[in-house]
């Protein structure tokens, strides 16, 4: 079994899409928005959150603490991989759809 063009376009689309909504999820969440998750901001007692649909990294505050969640992590990775397969069943059956 092969995979077609279309369902290989279409899961790339929906890991991008992924992707895209973790950064601008961790943006959201961080006090000092992207730069905060990097390590590259200078506020003080900022902080930092990873992760969509689950918070997986949480780091920062006032009283110090950092959390990596690894059950959420490997989680939101599974579901990513999920969103980008249905994607590219979608992409496949468009392409289908219309010859």
């Amino acid at each position: 079994m092969t995979l077609s063009r279309a369902f290989l376009h279409g899961m790339l689309i929906g890991l991008l899409l992924f992707i895209l909504a973790n950064l601008l999820a961790a943006h959201l969440l961080s006090d000092c928005g992207l730069p905060s998750v990097f390590g590259m901001d200078f506020c003080a007692d900022d902080i930092a959150r990873a992760g969509f649909p689950l918070i997986f990294f949480e780091e920062g505050g006032f009283s110090y603490r950092s959390i990596l969640n690894l059950p959420y992590l490997f989680l939101d990775i599974f579901i990513g991989l999920d969103f980008a397969i249905v994607c590219g069943f979608i992409g496949r059956w468009l392409e289908k759809r219309n010859p």
